[in-house]
């Protein structure tokens, strides 16, 4: 179905904060109600992701680890689809050919994000081999061209991360319950967050702090936040989307 034939998001007017508190607390009542199958989403993802960490250490492309950390963010919510069905209360997928192609489009801004770094680093050092993470992590932080590559690595990062999360941040749970066409999804889900830019953009920042936190901890934090960010991606999508609260 095309996108006309759906109401687009509603404006919110509340505080952003309370706001976004709300989606927080209900998607943590969903974590609570399901904790089983919310611990093996998490546990999932952290297995995957020491077993990249692992890959990147014995191939000596620790300096791949940033960019591929920053691409999982990008395809990461395609990965939570289960859960919004769990929030829902309904285990069918409206549309799953669609997420599919969404899952798609998400991989192709990853994998140019990943080449792009790949780039800025052959700029800077060439595709030399380091000896490990230590080594890349003191040559980041401690050296002037580490610290230049560390900011235009993410303001090109922040481009790509900003365009992903605005296609794909109210387009996946909205393909869980509306057989409706990708596209039609991503345009109306980027609608939705220009029309509450101010919210979107605070929960951008939420996803990432939460997301950060949960990376600083050795990925075991994920454990819990992953599921949580997606159990209440769910109810700001029902929010805007369904007109009340969930």
């Amino acid at each position: 179905m095309k996108a006309s034939e759906y109401t687009r998001a509603r404006v919110l007017k509340g505080e952003p904060l309370s706001i976004i508190k709300g989606w927080l607390s209900a998607g943590w009542s969903d974590f609570r109600a399901n904790p089983g199958l919310s611990l093996a989403y998490g546990i999932g993802l952290v297995v995957l992701g020491w077993a990249l960490i692992w890959v990147l250490g014995a191939t000596g492309l620790a300096w791949m680890l940033l960019p591929l950390l920053a691409g999982g963010v990008l395809v990461g919510p395609v990965a939570t689809v289960g859960l919004y069905a769990v929030a829902r209360g309904k285990k069918d997928v409206a549309a799953k050919g669609q997420i599919a192609l969404v899952g798609v489009i998400l991989m192709v801004f990853a994998l140019t994000w990943i080449r792009a770094a790949t780039v800025l680093f052959a700029i800077e050092y060439g595709l030399r081999p380091f000896a490990g993470f230590s080594e890349t992590l003191e040559l980041m932080l401690s050296t002037p061209s580490g610290w230049i590559l560390l900011i235009v690595g993410s303001l090109v990062g922040g481009l790509f991360a900003a365009l992903g999360f605005a296609v794909s941040a109210f387009s996946l749970p909205m393909l869980v319950e509306r057989n409706i066409d990708g596209f039609s999804a991503m345009g109306l889900s980027f609608n939705a967050t220009t029309q509450n830019f101010r919210l979107a953009v605070l929960w951008g920042v939420t996803i990432t702090i939460l997301s950060g936190i949960g990376i600083l901890t050795g990925l075991l934090g994920l454990v819990i936040i992953f599921p949580l960010l997606g159990y209440a991606t769910w109810h700001a999508y029902a929010e805007l989307f369904q007109g009340e609260p969930q």
